[in-house]
């Protein structure tokens, strides 16, 4: 009974820290506009990524990356995270190291002031007309060019209960990795169900906050026309490392997940 009581007030103070954070980073948003794109792009990036370590830091969450230094900063990615809350949308910024933009959805640029720091630091999707959708697909295709990575929750959203399973991954965001020749790099969220219930948003609690990075998906061992073959896989191999790591903990992890590619694309080899 004293539990739920007090969700009440830590909800409302963690609303109120995000509202103020929120209009805090306005200004600046609106300063970085006047400059070139480049220092517009990373600045924006490191002030969403101070604004969400700020946030998690005063509401008693205890971000923990693993595997991260393992990866190559020097390259770009389609980073696949799985998605299961709404702070999902935070922890992007926690556990990536490297630039990146975000795929998004253009709805959400109508948000007061929000709207106006969101079509900053993401790719809009525009699902309207088959034009926009090609204007999209060229957008992602310029931010990957100049280096960046590209972010897609392949899921697309969130179920209304935590799921031990993934839901269905969508091909779209394969393609371009495909298409651009950059690999696929699977990052799990384990804990964000528990922080925020995707249903419950009166029930946000504070405590520990784990992003396994997996090896990533070298693409070039996929057909460039098999984006369903690749979305396939990923999902399977996220699973698969998903299930271990509820079951193993996440000490081993990325040993798992390379062991697992091996097996797999050694089967194919054997199979052919």
């Amino acid at each position: 009974m004293l539990k739920n009581i007090l969700h009440i007030p830590y909800f409302i103070y963690v609303t109120v820290l995000f509202v103020s954070l929120i209009l805090l980073s306005f200004p600046i948003t609106l300063l970085l506009l006047l400059f070139p794109t480049k220092i517009k792009d990373y600045g924006m990036f490191w002030l969403m990524k101070i604004t969400s370590n700020i946030w998690f830091f005063c509401m008693g969450v205890l971000t923990i990356n693993y595997n991260r230094t393992k990866i190559d900063k020097s390259k770009s990615y389609l980073i696949t995270p799985n998605h299961q809350s709404f702070i999902d949308a935070a922890i992007i910024y926690t556990s990536i190291g490297q630039i990146f933009k975000t795929l998004g959805k253009i709805e959400i640029e109508k948000t007061p002031i929000y709207g106006i720091i969101y079509k900053t630091v993401v790719v809009t999707v525009d699902r309207s007309s088959m034009t926009a959708r090609a204007n999209s697909l060229r957008k992602m295709k310029k931010e990957l060019d100049e280096g960046k990575s590209i972010v897609v929750f392949p899921e697309g959203t969130f179920p209304n209960e935590p799921n031990s399973l993934l839901s269905p991954f969508q091909a779209g965001g394969f393609a371009l990795a495909l298409m651009q020749e950059v690999d696929v790099l699977p990052i799990l969220f384990i804990d964000s169900a528990n922080r925020l219930h995707p249903s419950k948003l009166l029930q946000f609690t504070p405590g520990r906050n784990r992003a396994v990075y997996l090896p990533p998906i070298d693409v070039k061992k996929f057909d460039k026309k098999d984006s369903e073959g690749l979305k396939t896989f990923a999902q399977i191999y996220m699973q698969q490392c998903l299930d271990y790591i509820r079951k193993d903990g996440t000490k081993s992890a990325w040993e798992f997940g390379i062991l697992y590619q091996q097996d797999y694309f050694n089967s194919k080899i054997t199979n052919v």
